[in-house]
């Protein structure tokens, strides 16, 4: 997960330039080709192929699950989020003129729905799935801390660092400027170490 080993301090890791360069032509490259997919899966779907609506839920459906998970912390609620997110978006498919990609609007959809959920309800976030092998104390902490964040804070280092969104990304789905992205997300990465830092002192 992104935010472990961004946010928390002393686990930044560091690339040279060189590398980092080749690695942002190739995340290019294959943003470019899922877009095009996209895109045609769209206007298929668009048509009225069921099959087509199929593999566009197949294609997003771990990283919408993920970002709702992320933002409501209760696995349960992020399934049924997962559902309706899909139900609104097939619904509005016709509607969707390929203004911003369609993870963005994909994802924006997921975020209202969030947020709805989160004012209907405060119900304290039960322990997260995790996948095999993983660092399950670090990955409890990191979400135990997010919750206790502000919804702001929270969805702009989710979209950041789980979701892997440029600036200019978050902006379009949150429809923020993108100097008011900025801001949040540095005031959220204080808080963020702020509250895991606490956490962590918290452990036995």
């Amino acid at each position: 997960m992104g935010l472990d080993g961004r946010l928390i301090p002393g686990r930044e890791k560091l690339i040279g330039e060189g590398a980092a360069e080749t690695v942002a032509l190739r995340e290019g490259d294959t943003a470019i080709q899922a877009q095009d997919a996209d895109t045609a899966l769209v206007a298929r779907a668009q048509r009225g192929e069921g099959d087509a609506l199929d593999q566009l839920y197949v294609r997003h459906r771990d990283q919408v699950y993920t970002l709702c998970l992320n933002l409501c912390g209760n696995r349960e609620e992020a399934e049924d989020l997962l559902q309706e997110t899909f139900v609104c978006a097939y619904r509005a498919l016709a509607k969707f003129r390929g203004g911003s990609r369609f993870s963005t609007w994909l994802h924006r959809i997921a975020v209202n729905l969030c947020h709805e959920a989160a004012r209907r309800s405060q119900r304290r976030a039960d322990p997260p799935a995790v996948a095999a092998g993983a660092d399950t104390e670090v990955i409890d902490n990191v979400r135990a801390a997010l919750m206790r964040l502000r919804p702001h804070h929270r969805v702009v280092l989710v979209l950041r660092y789980q979701q892997s969104l440029s600036y200019q990304e978050i902006a379009d789905l949150l429809k923020w400027s993108l100097s008011r992205v900025k801001v949040t997300l540095h005031r959220a990465k204080r808080a963020f170490k702020d509250v895991y830092l606490q956490l962590d002192e918290t452990q036995p």
